[in-house]
């Protein structure tokens, strides 16, 4: 299928269509006219031209035509963190560009529910993505974190597997680590160094990496875990407002927030830019790096994720899977980067800025 087919379809240019799906990671004036485009692309199973002209006319080409399904385990739908959102995208691309076409896109937060391994409702799910009869593919990409048990009930189900995450698989299947504790040690590490004693924690607290890392950093730091300062919640921006409400009860708050997400870091600068002018205006640090890290004000200090590099990787490893490159359970870790904003200042410079988004 071609950029004229989906032009067609969306309404717009063909180099406007080109300049999306070369690069979906970059932020466009017209977000809708984006999602058009990808929804429409992926409707299609747009690959560029030799590969689908191969795949059309049915005739052998250099490279075979491999069907890859892809399952995001944290969310019902990835637009609640664009995290996952950017990622899905830059997958897209590469799956595209390397002569893939993407069979299904699953979203199943269930997957990474670990209260659930304990019934058989997890069976019942990945039965359903896999009827009996159905044509299984050549492999899976799984973005996000998954329970023991989960995978390997999909590891009955898919030969070829590999996981993008922040939580180990444990050596269950390929993955591309980019390790959740070291995250959370990095940011509570800068956190220190700004003279910062009394720091928080917002994100999910159960079988998660950066909550592990998070504890495991104070230690370090010879710093106490301060049960009042830990908000335990799943990653959205309204989460991430109501964790601030929370800390403004407090008598005695954190001077500094440890968020395990960046949208949960977007959500407590929100909640701080209605709440000017009462003397509370914590350190903030996250995760992620994600687009939006950059335009909130104050700018969000975060660690960054090296997303194309993880996605990369990911397709290199399911691909020489697939080819019978290797059948060991192999891992690459990748590491996170401190990109230092406006949003953490030292202790003794804590009078209040302006935050508002």
């Amino acid at each position: 299928m071609s950029l004229k087919k989906i032009a067609q379809m969306t309404g717009v240019s063909v180099s406007t269509v080109g300049r999306i799906l070369n690069d979906p990671s970059r932020k466009c004036t017209n977000e809708d006219i984006k999602r058009k485009v990808l929804d429409a692309a992926r409707e299609i199973n747009y690959i560029p031209n030799a590969s689908a002209r191969s795949l059309k006319s049915g005739t052998k080409s250099e490279e075979r035509i491999y069907y890859i399904n892809i399952l995001l385990t944290r969310f019902a739908y990835e637009t609640v963190d664009p995290f996952y959102d950017e990622l899905l995208m830059i997958l897209e691309k590469e799956l595209r560009n390397s002569g893939c076409v993407v069979e299904n896109i699953w979203h199943i937060a269930e997957f990474s529910d670990e209260k659930l391994s304990r019934t058989n409702e997890l069976q019942r799910l990945v039965d359903k993505l896999y009827p009996k009869g159905d044509k299984h593919t050549d492999g899976l990409i799984i973005i996000g974190k998954v329970t023991g048990k989960a995978l390997k009930l999909i590891k009955t189900k898919e030969k070829n597997i590999v996981s993008i995450n922040r939580n180990s698989t444990n050596y269950e299947a390929d993955e591309v680590l980019c390790d959740g504790s070291r995250i959370a040690q990095t940011a509570i590490s800068y956190l220190a160094k700004l003279g910062h004693t009394k720091i928080g924690y917002v994100g999910d607290c159960h079988y998660e990496s950066r909550f592990s890392g998070y504890q495991a950093a104070l230690t370090s730091e010879h710093l106490s875990v301060d049960i009042d300062y830990i908000y335990d919640t799943l990653p959205n921006e309204s989460n991430g407002i109501a964790a601030m409400e929370y800390f403004l009860t407090l008598d005695d708050p954190p001077t500094g927030i440890y968020c395990a997400n960046d949208i949960l870091a977007v959500g407590l600068l929100k909640a701080l830019s209605r709440r000017r002018g009462q003397g509370y205006t914590p350190s903030v640090i996250s995760s992620d790096d994600i687009d939006a890290a950059q335009y909130t004000r104050p700018m969000l200090t975060t660690i960054s994720l090296p997303k194309n590099e993880m996605v990369r990787f990911a397709l290199m490893l399911l691909l020489d899977r697939i080819r019978g490159g290797h059948r060991i359970i192999s891992r690459l870790e990748v590491e996170g980067t401190l990109i230092v904003r406006e949003s953490c200042r030292p202790i003794r410079e804590l009078n209040e800025p302006e935050y508002y988004i």
